[in-house]
């Protein structure tokens, strides 16, 4: 397993994308006008925290990809033996393509199905498509990784933007984690998370220029790129020690293994849940615990023979063999539903619809897009090999 692709990660890839499809059902929800919808919500929020909610956890489930990325595109530098250039097309090809053709749609969406508020929801699902498509939206959307309005035509695309720019330095952190003791390779990026909290408040008190050029760009800001180094690199030194890290976890007794479990869920699940009952509702309090269950829940997950057995059911797979375009497309898909059907269709009818739609819209796109856009990322890289610095390119 030390090269090769662990499927137990690949099928939790799939489980995360359903997970925030489903929070953002949750999410039309949120402030509604209507009195059964409000009462919904506050029904499911109370049931989140149980283990229920884990279904919609969507927030922790972005910081696992983050960190599953991390442990990902490590591994795929270890496989490569490409250029930095090399790699470089094929990380912009692999995520651009299937990003291209969600933004298209989403701008077809905005111009011609939106319909306006819909009544008796609120201001989150309200905001979506109520931008008229201009051509400097056009121009920051093609540009890909410039902070820009990320809500315009498809509310998920802030995490690809972030993932392309740490993936443009991303050799880096490969550098350093390879170079530096276990001990210590992962403390720059905390500290640079720290840092950047710090220097958000401060711009956020301050307003002004500061904080429009700090926090510009909302989910697409530059600071918050600074800030979500820590997942991946966090995932980055997981996946260079992974030999050691698979050697000490199947030496650990079946009980202390079990505990180790229950420590990732509690992490991941309850971490944040408890600091907001708490009233601490920042950034960095919130998502570090979820970051450290989601690094130990990947170790379980890719080493504990019973999980990566459950994990090989075919369903599991297939979600995770489509969980890219799962991600990328379901807004579209919500959006469209909710204002060609909303007021003629009861609404909990209408979102079960609406999820079968996605997984057919999903599997479409992995076989029109996402994969040819694979094959031509294969393509790109046959052939090129990486000069002699240490560091290799990924193979997929």
């Amino acid at each position: 397993m030390a090269d090769g692709r662990v499927r137990s990660l690949d099928a939790t890839r799939g489980l995360a994308a359903v997970s925030v499809v489903l929070s953002h059902y949750v999410l039309v929800l949120a402030d509604a006008g209507r009195r059964r919808y409000a009462h919904a919500y506050h029904t499911l929020q109370w049931w989140s925290y149980t283990p229920l909610g884990l279904a919609w956890a969507g927030r922790a489930a972005v910081i696992f990809f983050f960190v599953l990325s991390g442990y990902v595109l490590y591994v795929m530098w270890e496989r490569g033996g490409l250029s930095y250039g090399a790699y470089l097309k094929k990380r912009v090809v692999r995520l651009y393509l299937p990003y291209a053709g969600a933004v298209i749609l989403g701008i077809l969406g905005a111009a011609f199905l939106y319909t306006g508020p819909l009544p008796g929801l609120g201001p989150w699902i309200n905001k979506f498509w109520s931008w008229s498509p201009n051509a400097s939206s056009l121009w920051e959307h093609a540009g890909f990784v410039d902070a820009f309005n990320s809500d315009r035509y498809d509310f998920t695309i802030w995490t690809l933007v972030q993932e392309m720019r740490v993936s443009l330095i991303f050799p880096l952190i490969v550098l350093w984690v390879r170079r530096s003791a276990w001990t210590v390779a992962w403390l720059p990026f905390a500290a640079l998370a720290v840092a950047t909290i710090f220097v958000r408040g401060a711009a956020a008190a301050a307003g002004g220029t500061w904080a429009a050029t700090v926090m510009g760009g909302g989910l697409t800001a530059y600071s918050d790129t600074v800030y979500y180094l820590a997942p991946f690199a966090l995932g980055a030194l997981l996946a260079c020690h992974r030999d050691a890290v698979k050697r000490h976890y199947l030496a650990l007794s079946s009980w202390r293994r079990l505990v180790l479990g229950v420590l990732a869920f509690a992490l991941y699940f309850y971490g944040s849940r408890t600091l907001a009952a708490l009233g601490d509702h920042r950034m960095l309090v919130h998502d570090w615990p979820t970051m450290m269950g989601a690094a130990l829940g990947l170790v379980v997950i890719a080493y504990e023979p019973a999980v990566k057995a459950l994990l090989d059911h075919r369903l599991f797979q297939y979600l995770g063999r489509i969980s890219y375009s799962l991600y990328l497309f379901h807004p579209l898909v919500l959006l469209a539903a909710l204002h060609l059907f909303y007021g003629r269709i009861g609404l909990a009818p209408l979102l079960a619809g609406t999820f079968v739609a996605t997984l057919l819209t999903a599997d479409i796109a992995y076989r029109w897009l996402e994969r040819p856009a694979a094959r031509m990322a294969r393509a790109l890289g046959e052939g090129v090999t990486a000069p002699r610095t240490g560091v290799s390119a990924p193979s997929d």
